[in-house]
């Protein structure tokens, strides 16, 4: 990883004709950088439970993944008029930025909502836990990221400590991928993880808010055909609940918005591999709303998964001798 590079202005326009400089990448997360990624998964952890809400109070999946992208393409667009970022990009990086939109918003959430319709917010926070480890994988193979045992063990640790958690101990063989939706859920999780693939490459040449802006738009325009066969072929009218609008006005601000903006961030500064340990911690927001809200007991199994979820991120930020 580059640690001395040369930063580009963020207000200077994109030459396609030079290629574009290294982005200083920071050797390790710092603790300001730690409570970030804390705070956003604490945001997505919440995902599935208002996911469910917004389909149980009457939006159809793919009516919901269009509607949130292309509120959210709208906001971002606006946001970055105020904060006067430079959208300009150059021709040849329109593929990555539909490649983002289709595979980490299209495919991703007509997948993810077609799951979660069919399973349960515990059934889909268990298999959230796998994204780090796919990004893990593609990060070392696409990026060339290094991959050293101890965060190799790490990974494994974290996963463990998850599946400890959203179980509660008990048999996984029904979670095996056997079930529909348990299965597109963990479909839907690889295409998000290469969508991060996508936008390392990309937040190296642009603010991260220019490449979420056109990452929602791609996205919202990749998703219009399905949304309106889906408004077209419903065998009754759509009629939304209040709950069902607040989870919707949930999912596009701080779960879209906000939580976006950090994480594509944070990417521009950090290995992914490094950063992707903490979407582990999802899971674990996860148990604490159903404790709240579902009256779900903390077990004893919960305490021991967190204890190896706080483990998995030790390992893997752990730095090698002369690293």
């Amino acid at each position: 990883m580059q640690r001395n590079a040369v930063r580009r202005d963020p207000s200077d326009p994109p030459d396609p004709a030079q290629p574009a400089p290294p982005s200083a990448v920071a050797p390790r997360v710092t603790p300001v950088a730690a409570l970030l990624l804390i705070a956003i998964n604490m945001i997505w952890g919440a995902s599935s439970f208002a996911g469910k809400r917004a389909m149980d109070g009457g939006f159809p999946p793919m009516m919901l993944a269009f509607a949130r992208f292309t509120l959210s393409a709208v906001l971002m667009y606006g946001v970055a008029g105020v904060c006067k970022v430079d959208l300009r990009v150059a021709r040849r990086d329109w593929g990555r930025f539909w490649a983002m939109g289709v595979l980490g918003l299209a495919l991703t959430y007509l997948l993810y909502y077609a799951g979660l319709k069919h399973t349960t917010v515990a059934n889909a926070s268990l298999l959230m836990a796998t994204e780090p480890v796919y990004l893990a994988i593609l990060s070392w193979i696409l990026l060339r990221e290094p991959m050293p045992l101890t965060k190799a063990l790490g990974i494994a640790a974290g996963l463990a400590g998850v599946l400890l958690i959203v179980s509660h101990g008990d048999s996984l063989l029904h979670w095996s991928g056997g079930e529909l939706g348990g299965l597109t859920i963990a479909l839907a999780l690889t295409f998000e993880a290469l969508s991060s693939i996508v936008g390392k490459k990309l937040v190296s040449r642009y603010p991260p808010m220019a490449v979420i802006t056109y990452q929602m738009a791609a996205g919202a325009i990749a998703l219009t055909p399905f949304a309106l066969w889906e408004l077209f072929t419903s065998a009754k009218p759509i009629v939304l609940t209040t709950g069902a609008l607040w989870s919707f006005a949930y999912l596009v601000i701080p779960c879209t918005v906000l939580a976006y903006t950090i994480w594509f961030t944070l990417i521009k500064r950090i290995q992914v591999s490094e950063i992707s340990v903490f979407l582990f911690a999802q899971p674990l927001f996860g148990a604490l709303i159903g404790a709240v809200v579902l009256h779900d007991a903390i077990t004893p199994q919960a305490i021991l998964g967190a204890t190896l979820v706080v483990l998995a991120i030790g390992l893997i930020q752990r730095r090698r001798p002369g690293a």
